[in-house]
């Protein structure tokens, strides 16, 4: 194995391990005859191939270190544009290419792992890792990161050398900011990072870690459910609202109420990763008992942005509950992962030390450091479309027209929940609609559209993951075509209550969110859509509870939009015609083409095939609605802002608007 590919395999290992990387936080080199290949800022060290690698001439960029002329702009950026061998795509190399250019070993890896950041992050720093590492580890106390960490580093291994006798070892700690492990294998890089884990862990383990009280878990829900909506507005850009997304973890109950969590939310962040991806400073809530928790938010937000010129990223409720905000789920949970990840390191340098946060001047060099704006611009993934932003329900996701929709959705910018009663398929399918579309853009969870509860407690989980809805598509159904002489009650209820009574509770739970959103931004309106069909527009022989249904879903649609546009929420429906492709029609057992069959429902039919031609047969267009038919007229509702309580035929002309 050549050393370019140890290299890869070891960045590879070690950025897939949140224990070591966040957000494709740290960097990774390899020195093959003189050049210096490293990662690029914006590539995270778990996806790094070798293609990736920006390749540098070592010796230029040692020159560049040692130098004391003047340079035009940020020193690193110019010394790399000297030592610039090649830069695939034309990206830049990482940020701290010139400690890695002085480390002789082949090999270098820096990383911000959170055992050994509870020792890095505090003010026994010197003292902890002479007596847990000894000799194995030169300790580099806090310094502005480029040529003045670069330099620092170089002056520590000197004077380690000095001291010992010894070259500078492969473990080199940077205070508030992670480690350096270096070596001339893979596997020598591993041993000597997991080594100095294990002798952090052990002396973490040694003492008791703090517990969470227990909490009045009613009283979260509907706390997160009035802050996540607010925030989601407040924070949100014009035309759109962020991302809210919450973490009520032990963890989070339990730290931030001790003086390790009041480090972290009132005397600054533990590292430049958390500025960057959290914000230096939490917003700090606590809503008075009995006031009116929206207001007082708003407040608190605008009283956040006075002091700090910005929006806050993290909102905090002591004791209860954290937020994280970005454009999208995937920068929000990074936003909220990097700050509980704060978290936990102060906890743990409390235990075995005095945490040490940065200070005003030390933030603010990273606050303003053009390098790690660069970064953190490179890491965000950039998305257009008509739904852009948009959170988007779907009941009844996880097959038919409702994946149908979801995959279409996705494509179009959406951020898309498959709520299904079948939980398995509808992760199944999730996972691969995230793999081909990005990480957190579609999501599932569980629901019965029947069940009340269950219809309120999905809600809930959207409101906590993405802290609420732009827009909810009921498109959840079932369909037991029989004669009215002959149909079981049982179906009968069935349909009813999936179809009708199902529409209504999901109405009922999702619409308090959308007018919590509109109450901070009212400019916006957020949608309701039934997924209804063409027999919700004319009769249906012998399938006259599906039809039965769907004309009062016809109904609960122009009541909901008059009872809801006061809330900024329009009701529509969209009728299509049918999915003749689909699973309702196509399965052998339970599909239509089988129950019509069986039922007579087409006279003269033999087949499965005769069925079919007949329903084409009834199609101005020749052919059945497919489900970019369908989005094509949600893309349309969700567009306009002058039209609530329609049903939109997508019928191929099979029903037309009198």
């Amino acid at each position: 194995m050549n050393l370019v590919t140890e290299l890869v395999e070891v960045a590879n290992a070690f950025g897939a391990d949140p224990e070591y990387s966040r957000a494709g936080g740290g960097n990774a080199s390899v020195k093959v005859d003189g050049i210096l290949r490293i990662k690029p800022s914006g590539v995270p060290l778990a996806t790094l191939t070798a293609e990736d690698l920006v390749g540098l001439r070592n010796d230029v960029l040692l020159a560049a270190l040692h130098s004391d002329e003047p340079v035009a702009g940020d020193p690193v950026r110019a010394a790399a544009e000297q030592a610039l061998v090649d830069a695939p795509g034309g990206r830049r190399p990482s940020v701290e290419i010139l400690f890695h250019a002085l480390i002789p070993d082949a090999l270098v890896l820096h990383t911000h792992p959170l055992v050994a950041n509870a020792l890095t992050c505090n003010t026994d720093a010197a003292a902890l890792a002479e007596r847990l590492l000894g000799d194995d580890a030169v300790l580099v106390p806090y310094t502005d990161p480029g040529v003045p960490l670069a330099r620092e580093v170089e002056r520590c291994r000197q004077e380690y050398t000095g001291r010992t006798g010894r070259p500078a070892p492969g473990i080199t700690l940077l205070g508030n900011h992670g480690i350096i492990v270096s070596g001339n294998s893979a596997a020598e890089v591993t041993e000597r990072a997991r080594r100095l884990t294990a002798a952090v862990a052990a002396a973490i383990d040694a003492t008791a870690t703090p517990t969470a009280e227990g909490v009045d878990e009613a009283a979260l829900r509907a706390l997160v459910a009035v802050v996540g909506p607010t925030l989601r507005g407040l924070l949100g850009g014009p035309g759109r609202l962020a991302v809210v997304t919450s973490d009520a973890s032990d963890l989070v109950r339990a730290v931030t109420t001790t003086p390790a969590g009041r480090a972290i939310l009132t005397d600054g962040p533990l590292i430049p990763d958390q500025i960057v991806y959290a914000g230096s400073l939490p917003l700090v809530f606590t809503p008075s008992e009995g006031g009116d928790v929206a207001a007082e938010l708003v407040a608190a937000v605008a009283g956040h942005r006075e002091r700090f010129g910005k929006d806050p990223v993290i909102t905090v409720v002591p004791g209860l509950v954290a937020f994280g905000a970005g454009a999208d789920l995937a920068a929000a949970q990074t936003a909220l992962a990097t700050f509980t990840d704060a978290l936990r390191v102060a906890r743990d340098a409390n235990r075995i030390g005095t945490v040490r946060c940065l200070d005003a001047a030390e933030r603010g060099f990273i606050e303003n450091w053009e390098a790690e704006s660069y970064r953190k611009a490179m890491a965000a993934t950039a998305r257009a479309g008509r739904m852009d932003g948009k959170v988007v329900v779907v009941t009844g996701a996880a097959q038919g027209f409702g994946l149908g929709i979801t995959t279409e959705l996705l494509t179009e910018g959406a951020q898309v929940v498959l709520a299904d009663l079948n939980l398995d398929l509808a992760r199944q399918n999730a996972e691969q609609l995230s793999a081909t579309h990005g990480p957190g853009r579609a999501v599932a969870i569980g629901v019965n559209v029947a069940d009340e509860q269950s219809q309120l407690d999905a809600v809930a989980q959207v409101t906590a993951l993405f802290g609420g809805v732009d827009v909810f598509i009921s498109n959840a159904g079932v369909l037991r075509a029989e004669g009215v002489m002959t149909q079981p009650v049982a179906d009968f209820d069935l349909v009813t209550s999936v179809n009708y009574r199902g529409y209504f509770l999901g109405v009922r739970a999702v619409a308090p969110v959308m007018a919590a959103q509109f109450a901070v931004r009212p400019e916006l309106r957020f949608d309701i859509i039934e997924v209804n069909s063409k027999s919700g527009l004319e009769g249906s022989k012998r399938n006259f509870a599906y039809a039965g249904s769907k004309f009062g879903g016809i109904g609960l649609t122009q009541s909901f939009a008059l009872e809801l546009i006061e809330y900024g929420i329009k009701v529509n429906a969209v009728c299509p015609g049918n999915y003749l492709d689909g699973p309702l029609w196509t399965d052998p057992e339970r599909g239509l083409f089988v129950q019509y069959l069986r039922a007579g429902k087409v006279p003269g039919a033999t087949s499965v095939a005769d069925v079919r031609a007949f329903y084409e047969s009834k199609v101005p267009m020749g052919r059945g609605c497919l489900p970019s038919d369908l989005a094509t007229a949600i893309y349309y509702i969700v567009d306009q802002a002058y039209e609530t309580g329609q049903a939109v035929p997508v019928t191929g002309g099979q029903n037309m608007l009198n």
